[in-house]
């Protein structure tokens, strides 16, 4: 299992893979997060992602402009499966890949909506 984070791109901005590395993965602008998100709806502190064994969870740390996992928001702590849809603020969005899905979860040359709706379907 090679667990990354997805940042889809469009036009010249190229689709980019975060790897999720450690048991603690810390998202916000501060200068000592594991990655770094320069919009200024992100809080300092924005959200942590757990990696314990097979279980990957993401809680957000009170942030002002809140953290959402496939359109809900996250109030406490949720379990994030391959797929999944994160999005910090109004802007920052990142898809989940666990290494669990054969082919992986995100292919750039198909647009975000189309691989969002072949997701949910193969979910169901």
């Amino acid at each position: 299992m090679s667990p990354k984070l997805i940042e889809p791109g469009s036009g010249a901005n190229r689709t980019r893979e975060i790897p999720l590395v450690g048991e603690q993965f810390l998202i916000g602008r501060g200068a000592d997060c594991d990655l770094r998100v320069h919009e200024e709806d992100i809080s300092r502190h924005h959200c942590l992602i757990h990696l314990r064994g097979p279980e990957v969870t993401l809680s957000d740390l009170g942030s002002s402009n809140g953290t959402s996992v496939n359109g809900q928001r996250v109030l406490s702590q949720v379990k994030l499966k391959s797929g999944d849809e994160i999005m910090l603020g109004a802007k920052s969005r990142y898809i989940v890949d666990l290494g669990d899905v054969p082919g992986g979860v995100w292919q750039s040359d198909v647009d975000s909506l189309a691989i969002t709706r072949k997701l949910d379907k193969r979910q169901k």
